[in-house]
């Protein structure tokens, strides 16, 4: 994650006030603070996603082999596509 980019969150009046008068380190501080929450939100939404998509591939999976499609069959179907 080499390039930045800034973003706008609301924040109380008095803590607004108080960031813009803290040193540059301490605000520092804080930005890298606020970077790696977002980060741990981020990854725990792609795994939960990640677990959405494999249910969803495993029901699709249950559903086409109890309609009769084997791994033979599909093979073969795929094989047609080319």
């Amino acid at each position: 994650m080499n390039s930045k980019t800034e973003i706008t969150i609301q924040v109380p009046l008095e803590i607004a006030r108080y960031y813009a008068k803290i040193n540059p380190n301490d605000r520092a501080n804080l930005e890298n603070k606020i970077t790696a929450t977002i980060q741990l939100e981020l990854e725990k939404y792609r795994q939960k996603a990640g677990a959405r998509l494999s249910t969803i591939m495993d029901q699709a999976s249950d559903e086409a082999e109890a309609n009769g499609l084997t791994p033979d069959i599909l093979a073969s179907i795929l094989e047609q596509d080319e």
